[in-house]
């Protein structure tokens, strides 16, 4: 008010600044008996690795509690996940890596906090998913677990991306620039075009049996060309119930979920 009597003020901030003094110095701020009401804990909480904003709020809105930023280049450490577990303030946590690269930092979080944490092995997002939607609260911890964990061998994963320089695979000759289609972890197609190796990686995943398959977006994936993939989907899977999801995950230009 003082300051408004010489002129207008723009791009106010406003901060406490002991408070900023106590995070610096790590001291703990003085708190009021009456303050010290302690949340009583779920008997369940859910964490999940996400690599993009789109997984993130797609695995939110099937039942997980936290989501950790991570995956490939990004792997979230024991530190981070320890820090979930206490967030999600529950008695059994249940932590879905997505990433064999993650499995271990979860595992070593878990021997180091005092709840009762369940690591299921996901390796893929479709199958982090899988499992998220198999959870059943109504039963004890280790069956949660173990019908968590079946789930894993319920779904297909494939993956697109592009490779960082010349190899040879498993046979394949990939050149610098290719696109490959990855199906539960090998590499099985290749192509110079991106839409070209999605639709030779669907029609090596999809069989007969299947009936849902998951597309999942990736950020510098353009709507046309997921219009022109769901249009080929569309057509060659006729018995294939067929969702999208704008995932926005980096490195990956789709994720498929087969099931």
């Amino acid at each position: 008010s003082y300051g408004q009597k010489y002129g207008n003020l723009i791009n106010m901030k406003i901060e406490n600044m002991r408070q900023q003094h106590t995070d610096i110095v790590g001291e703990k701020p003085q708190v009021h008996p009456e303050q010290k009401i302690k949340k009583e804990k779920n008997k369940y909480g859910i964490i999940t690795v996400s690599m993009g904003k789109g997984i993130a709020e797609l695995f939110k809105s099937i039942g997980a509690n936290e989501v950790i930023e991570g995956g490939q280049t990004m792997n979230p450490s024991t530190e981070d996940i320890v820090k979930a577990i206490h967030d999600v303030n529950a008695e059994n946590i249940i932590i879905l890596p997505n990433n064999s690269n993650i499995v271990m930092a979860a595992q070593q979080a878990a021997s180091v906090v005092e709840e009762n944490v369940i690591v299921v092995p996901s390796k893929t997002v479709p199958q982090g998913m899988a499992a998220l939607l198999s959870f059943n609260p109504s039963v004890e911890p280790e069956e949660v677990g173990r019908i968590m964990s079946e789930a894993l061998g319920n779904v297909k994963s494939g993956q697109i991306t592009y490779a960082v320089r010349d190899t040879n695979i498993d046979g394949l000759d990939i050149a610098k620039g290719d696109f490959m289609g990855i199906s539960n972890g090998k590499i099985v197609v290749t192509d110079r075009e991106q839409l070209s190796a999605s639709k030779k990686l669907l029609s090596e995943m999809i069989t007969e049996d299947d009936e849902i398959l998951t597309i999942i977006q990736g950020e510098d994936v353009s709507d046309e060309e997921v219009e022109q993939l769901l249009t080929f989907a569309e057509e060659q899977f006729e018995d294939v119930e067929i969702e999208v999801h704008k995932g926005e995950q980096p490195l990956y230009s789709y994720i498929f979920s087969v099931e």
